[in-house]
């Protein structure tokens, strides 16, 4: 009886060790997976403030780039000087080619009616005088608006210059006209026509132009040399005559000089063009294709 009771307790001994034991490994096992996964917990942290360091000496490094070359086009901007240095780029792509392949014909086109893209007057007698610009203008509630009114006033001592900037791709044979109104016509600015004769001769002389002109600096002593005499024109009080036709490339810039012939004292003239009449001075375009 007493061997089958030692036998119990030791085989309950032997149990509670077991079982201790199997506590031990299990807690040993558990440490062992949670140190594991604080190191993979570590590493990945690790591994990601290296990328974000990475990601974000990239971005620096783009922006220090960017900057540079910000600076650098500044710089260049500098250094051109002027918009007025810049190309100006043909707008009709490839149309020089597709014409002169022969395989499309183009249609046709009456005369276009090319007006200044500004006029303003010179005086021989005050060569440092710059006249007003853009007398026509209104306030509204958007601002100044500017009309297409464009002055032609010769006289022995003022003179007109205009610009034309010549677009339209196969209309580059051109005329320049001048068209004056009838006697006694009701126009919307007042006109005077010169009062001894229906007729008057304007010298009529291209000027070195290249480029847009700027209106508000011109003045006789300013002015661009004459580049040749392009014609005398014979103006008619009520109606419009013009030059012999000449090239006029697409894209160029034209300027002309409008001056009374010699000394006349009947050469005296003021009319202003409109958005609803062209008088005065303007171009004429012919088709050249």
């Amino acid at each position: 009886m007493n061997d089958m009771l030692r036998d119990t307790s030791k085989e309950e001994e032997d149990h509670e060790s077991s079982t201790l034991l199997g506590k031990r490994e299990d807690e040993n096992i558990d440490s062992e997976v949670v140190g594991n996964r604080m190191e993979v917990s570590s590493k990945q942290a690790k591994l990601g403030y290296y990328i974000s360091a990475a990601l974000i000496s990239i971005l620096l490094l783009i922006d220090m780039i960017a900057f540079i070359l910000v600076i650098r086009m500044l710089l260049d901007a500098n250094t051109i000087g002027s918009e007025d240095t810049l190309e100006f780029r043909n707008p009709y792509i490839g149309l020089d080619e597709l014409y002169t392949s022969g395989k499309v014909k183009p249609s046709t086109y009456s005369r276009l009616v090319n007006e200044p893209r500004f006029a303003t007057q010179i005086s021989s007698a005050d060569p440092d005088r710059v006249f007003p610009v853009d007398l026509h203008r209104w306030l509204t509630d958007f601002g100044f608006v500017s009309p297409s009114d464009r002055r032609l006033k010769v006289s022995t001592t003022v003179s007109t210059i205009a610009q034309f900037h010549v677009l339209d791709y196969g209309m580059e044979r051109c005329a320049l006209a001048v068209r004056l109104p009838k006697r006694g016509d009701i126009l919307p600015q007042p006109y005077s026509l010169p009062v001894a004769h229906d007729a008057v001769a304007l010298d009529i002389c291209e000027l070195s132009v290249s480029r847009p002109l700027e209106e508000q600096a011109l003045s006789f002593a300013a002015r661009p040399p004459c580049l040749r005499k392009l014609a005398t024109l014979q103006a008619r009080v009520g109606e419009e005559v013009e030059t012999p036709r000449f090239d006029c490339k697409s894209g160029s810039f034209l300027a002309y000089q409008i001056s009374c012939v010699g000394s006349e004292e009947s050469c005296d003239m003021d009319v202003w063009s409109n958005q609803n009449a062209t008088w005065g001075f303007y171009i004429n375009q012919y088709q050249t294709l």
